[in-house]
């Protein structure tokens, strides 16, 4: 029976927020806004030793969901699955950590920015790398996770080194510490969270801070369907009012001794 549950919390974990409005159904009808989450995402998504959802970017959007007056069910699914959910209707929203970028604007439509999108390598042979440019990194071993902005990045500015992409930043910690790739690329707050942990004991943080808008875009924000106008307007209403009552920092300081926004 607890396998069971599990199983069901690792596949569809619902959070609701108690609250009264509805969007996106007709009078009198109470509708869900399901939002898709990875799960496998720490610190931002993921699911603790009990089974229970929780991370960053399910606490500050189900504190924007709440702010709004939204009912909202965190969703989680694989990264590359998030956009055809949208596409599809599965899901309303996507919070996976989605840059905010020229050519996703062509696709979907976003709140105002969440947090920032600064990125950074991490290395476990720290003492190898002061120079992390393209030049300096051919030939070397490179991961970072598939279907992000990193990975676009990758595979047009560092054509010269044995890039690999994996389907969770975890999973490329994972080879890190292995010592099968060299370097990882991450989210600034992501490769903080990975070096501070036991798995990344002796891993760092090497090279400048990444920013490059022509691929890390504008920020971080939750993604929509073009056409979700209103949903929109709540999102944003949302996050002005968590930014300005304090709870956006109160989330923030329980996971970073830095602001991500």
């Amino acid at each position: 029976m607890a396998v069971a549950r599990r199983f069901f919390l690792a596949t569809m974990a619902l959070l609701v927020c108690p609250t009264s409005a509805i969007l996106g159904a007709g009078a009198g009808q109470a509708a869900e806004v399901k939002i898709a989450t990875e799960g496998t995402y720490r610190p931002f998504s993921y699911f603790t030793a009990g089974g229970e959802l929780t991370g960053f970017d399910v606490e500050l959007t189900l504190a924007i969901c709440k702010a709004a007056g939204l009912a909202c069910a965190m969703i989680t699914m694989d990264n590359d699955a998030v956009l055809p959910a949208l596409k599809d209707g599965k899901v309303d929203a996507i919070a996976t950590g989605m840059s905010v970028t020229e050519k996703r604007k062509k696709i979907v439509a976003f709140t105002e920015r969440t947090r920032s999108s600064g990125k950074q390598f991490v290395s476990c042979t720290p003492d190898k790398f002061t120079d992390v440019s393209p030049a300096a990194l051919k030939g070397h071993i490179i991961g970072t996770q598939t279907g992000t902005t990193n990975a676009d990045f990758f595979q047009a500015e560092y054509a010269g080194s044995d890039v690999r992409l994996y389907k969770s930043t975890d999973e490329a910690f994972q080879d890190l510490t292995a010592g099968r790739i060299e370097l990882a690329l991450s989210q600034l707050a992501v490769g903080y969270d990975f070096t501070v942990s036991s798995a990344g004991a002796g891993c760092k943080f090497v090279g400048p801070r990444v920013e490059n808008p022509k691929y890390f875009g504008e920020g971080v924000a939750i993604a929509l369907r073009p056409a979700d106008v209103d949903l929109k307007a709540a999102f944003d209403a949302g996050l002005r009012k968590v930014l300005a009552d304090g709870s956006y920092k109160a989330i923030n300081d329980k996971y970073f001794p830095f602001s991500l926004y």
